[in-house]
C-alpha cells in the first residue's frame, strides 16, 4: 500500500533527477537532465498531446529507469568497440518503478515503451532510422531491432499508440545543446496532481473511474451458463439489481489482459483484491494487498484435494470463501472464476448463498461471461467499466475517457 503523500514523492523522485543535471547522457552533447527537459518541452508544444499531463509527464520521466538507485544493479550495453551505450531493460524498470509509487498506467506504460516505440518507427516510418543518432542506432540492435510486420499490427491495437510515438520522436529530437527550455521546478505541480489523481482512480483500457467505496464481487462463468441463467433467473435477479451481463474480450494491445491490468491497479491502491480461480491458478498473482489473516493459501490447498473433475465442488470452495472473505470485511474487491464445466443447478444453488450471504453488505455484484466474438458489440466495454459505473453512481463521481 502507498504510505507516502504524492509531494513527498515527486520531491525524492526529482531529486533523483536533478542529480543528473551534468552526468552523461549517451555521448549525446546534452546532460541526462537536459535530455529529460527537453523531451517534456517538446511535449508540451505538441499540438495534440501539449494539453494532456500524462503525456508531458510521461516525457519528462521516460529515461527515469537509468537513473533510480536500483538502475546500478542493471547489466550494462557495451558496444564491440568497449564504448557504454546505456543499461539494458531501462525502460521496464522505470515502468514499474513508476507503478509502485502509484502513477497511473498511461504515464507508466509511455515511460514503459519508448523504445519499443523506436522498434516500431523504424519498421514503419521511411526514414526514421538514418535521423536517429549513431549512439541511438548502436543501442536498437541490443534493444531487439526493427519490429516484424506481426508486431507491428499487434502494437497497432494499443489505444496509446499515437502518444507512445510521439514520446519517442521527442526522445529522438531531445538532445540539443543549444536549446532552452524551463527548469525541473516548472514542472512539480503537474506531477503532483497528476500523482494524486492516479492514486485515487483506477483505468480501464482508456477509461479512467474512481476507486469503488463499496464492496464488490465479480463472478467469472462461461457464456453458456450466463445465457441459461439469464434465461431462467432475470427477473429474481434484477430485484437484487446485480450486473449479470457478459461482454467480449477486449483488446488491450501490448499491455496485460484487461483483467489482470485492473486488479493489479486496485491492489497497488490499497485495495484489498483476492482473485480466486477454481482451475488453481497461482494465488499469489493478484492476492498483493491482503491482511495475513486472509487465508488465500488453504483456499489454494483445499482446491488442490479435489479431483479436475469436481467442477461443482472447486465451484462450492471458491464462492463460499470468497463470500466469506467479504463478510469478514478481509477484502474488498473479489473476483471469482468458476470452472467452464459447471452446470446450472449447482450454480442455481451456489446463486442461493450467494443472496442470502450478502444481505446486508451493500456490495456490487456482478456475474459475467466473457462472450464469442461477432457478437456486434464494438463499444469496448468490460465487467470492470459496469462495475466502476454502478459505483460512481453512489459516489456521485464519473468515469472520465482519457485523451
Amino acid at each position: 500500500m502507498i504510505d507516502t503523500n504524492p509531494r513527498e514523492t515527486i520531491t525524492q523522485l526529482f531529486s533523483f533527477l536533478r542529480a543528473q543535471g551534468n552526468t552523461d547522457y549517451l555521448g549525446e552533447r546534452v546532460s541526462q537532465l537536459q535530455h529529460s527537459l527537453q523531451c517534456a518541452h517538446l511535449a508540451t508544444q505538441s499540438p495534440q498531446y501539449g494539453s494532456d499531463p500524462e503525456v508531458i509527464l510521461g516525457a519528462l520521466l521516460h529515461d527515469v529507469g537509468r537513473f533510480i538507485p536500483s538502475a546500478k544493479d542493471m547489466p550494462a550495453m557495451i558496444a564491440p568497440d568497449g564504448a557504454y551505450i546505456g543499461q539494458a531493460s531501462h525502460e521496464v524498470l522505470g515502468e514499474r518503478y513508476l507503478r509502485q509509487l502509484g502513477f497511473g498506467e498511461k504515464v507508466c506504460q509511455l515511460v514503459g515503451s519508448h523504445v519499443v516505440a523506436k522498434r516500431i518507427l523504424t519498421a514503419t516510418e521511411k526514414g526514421y532510422y538514418d535521423g536517429l543518432s549513431e549512439t541511438s542506432k548502436r543501442t536498437l540492435e541490443f534493444q531487439g531491432g526493427v519490429f516484424s510486420e506481426e508486431q507491428v499490427c499487434e502494437a497497432r491495437r494499443d489505444p496509446w499508440l499515437g502518444e507512445k510515438l510521439d514520446v519517442r520522436r521527442w526522445d529522438d529530437r531531445a538532445k540539443d545543446p543549444e536549446m532552452e527550455v524551463p527548469g525541473l521546478e516548472e514542472y512539480v505541480e503537474l506531477a503532483v496532481r497528476c500523482l494524486d489523481e492516479s492514486r485515487a482512480c483506477v483505468v480501464v483500457v482508456s477509461r479512467r473511474y474512481p476507486l469503488p467505496e463499496k464492496p464488490v464481487l465479480i463472478v467469472s462463468v462461461s457464456e453458456g451458463l450466463l445465457n441459461q441463467c439469464l434465461h431462467h433467473m432475470l427477473e429474481e435477479i434484477k430485484c437484487h439489481d446485480w450486473i449479470m451481463e457478459g461482454f467480449p474480450r477486449v483488446e488491450n494491445g501490448d499491455r496485460p489482459a484487461v483483467q489482470r491490468e485492473a486488479l493489479e491497479q486496485l491492489a497497488r491502491r490499497g485495495v484489498r483484491v483476492v482473485d480466486l480461480a477454481a482451475g488453481g491458478q497461482d494465488y499469489s498473482k493478484n492476492n498483493t494487498c491482503l491482511p495475513p489473516d486472509s487465508n488465500v493459501v488453504d483456499i489454494y490447498n483445499e482446491l488442490e484435494g479435489l479431483p479436475p473433475t469436481d467442477p461443482t465442488g472447486r465451484a462450492q470452495v471458491v464462492v463460499r470463501r470468497g463470500l466469506a472473505l467479504l463478510q469478514q470485511r478481509k477484502a474488498d474487491f473479489v473476483y471469482l472464476s468458476l470452472p467452464t464445466s459447471l452446470k446450472d443447478g449447482p450454480f442455481g444453488d451456489l446463486l442461493e448463498e450467494l443472496k442470502d450471504g450478502l444481505v446486508g453488505l451493500d456490495a456490487i455484484i456482478a456475474i459475467t461471461a466473457e462472450k464469442a466474438p461477432g457478437g456486434g458489440d464494438s463499444t469496448g466495454r468490460t465487467v470492470f467499466d459496469a462495475v466502476f459505473d454502478r459505483a460512481k453512481k453512489t459516489t456521485k463521481s464519473s468515469s472520465v475517457d482519457l485523451p
